[in-house]
């Protein structure tokens, strides 16, 4: 249902990136009361410690760790913050690295393809990533990310950390660009997107900054050099909406049930594909009934190869079609 236009309270959703050792987990570390997902033990350096930037300023909010790098237990993460198991102690909900998330759903992908191929008598270490499985992987990140966008719709800030992956040239020499080491769309969702190096300055000394890729929040602009990156910098844009009511929304839900119906409707397809497909062995010698079957697929701009893609509707009218034929 449509709701009345409203300012609302929410919580930034941020994604930092870069090589190591550029600064990404203590900028994380700046923001209010934070509970981590360390996937990498990267924040255990920092824990119980305060952290002193080039700012001047000191800082350490991490208040909650969990040490994992289990797909389940961190949507069991999200769920419990969606829940409101948290609610007014943390502020920040942090995932580092979301990397190494990436890299597990791979990893899990490729043991399928690999149990598949050895029980087909294949060669397990020619198995790669079919589409089917990156179609997994791709509505795994979906609803993960829809699940830091419910939370971002509580007040609660998400920042997502990864590391950064060359991105090369035509040729594979010249490198042109950086990107995020996550799947490619998760990028999207991001309110403020921070590409994380290091220099030396004028004194020797190395300096931590943050280039802008992205600010929905017009704080900093795209292209922006920031030098000592922290929550500091949007501070004021955020805590000006605490007396503004939430708007809370539920996009992981209503991805998880559409989701399970899309599976429902595949699997229904699949079954009904295999029942056509025996009314039409029944009526491989039955030369006029093929060309009225070869007739309405070209009317419905059918491909036979394809035809587990059709709707189950689609299939039931197919099915019931060739059926008549076979009297």
């Amino acid at each position: 249902m449509f709701r009345e236009a409203k300012a609302a309270k929410i919580g930034g959703k941020f994604l930092s990136y870069g090589e190591s050792g550029s600064g990404k987990s203590t900028f994380q570390l700046t923001f209010p009361n934070v509970a981590c997902i360390d996937s990498e033990v990267g924040v255990a350096h920092y824990e119980g410690k305060e952290i002193s930037l080039n700012n001047g300023n000191t800082y350490n909010n991490l208040k909650l760790v969990d040490n994992t790098s289990d797909l389940d237990e961190l949507e069991e993460d999200l769920d419990a913050f969606i829940s409101g198991e948290y609610d007014e102690k943390i502020k920040t909900l942090s995932i580092d690295s979301e990397s190494k998330f990436y890299a597990t759903m791979q990893i899990g992908a490729t043991e399928v393809e690999e149990r598949r191929a050895r029980i087909k008598g294949g060669n397990p270490d020619d198995a790669g990533i079919s589409v089917k499985q990156w179609g997994r992987i791709k509505i795994i990140n979906m609803k993960l990310q829809q699940a830091k966008i419910d939370l971002s719709s509580k007040g609660i800030h998400v920042v997502s950390v990864a590391q950064a992956t060359e991105i090369k040239d035509d040729d594979g020499k010249k490198v042109i660009g950086y990107k995020p080491d996550m799947h490619k769309s998760v990028k999207f969702d991001y309110d403020t997107i921070l590409r994380h190096f290091t220099k030396k300055n004028k004194d020797g000394e190395i300096g931590f900054y943050a280039e802008v890729v992205k600010d929905r929040t017009s704080v900093t602009k795209v292209g922006d050099i920031i030098e000592n990156p922290c929550y500091d910098i949007w501070k004021d844009y955020y805590e000006a909406m605490n007396g503004l009511g939430l708007n809370q929304t539920s996009y992981k839900k209503d991805l998880s049930t559409s989701t399970e119906s899309m599976v429902d409707k595949a699997d229904k397809s699949e079954e009904l594909a295999n029942e056509f497909k025996n009314v039409l062995k029944q009526l491989k010698d039955n030369k006029d009934a093929l060309l009225k079957i070869n007739k309405l697929f070209k009317e419905k701009s059918i491909d036979l190869k394809k035809i587990e893609l059709q709707s189950p509707d689609v299939l039931i009218e197919l099915i019931d079609f060739a059926k008549l034929q076979l009297s």
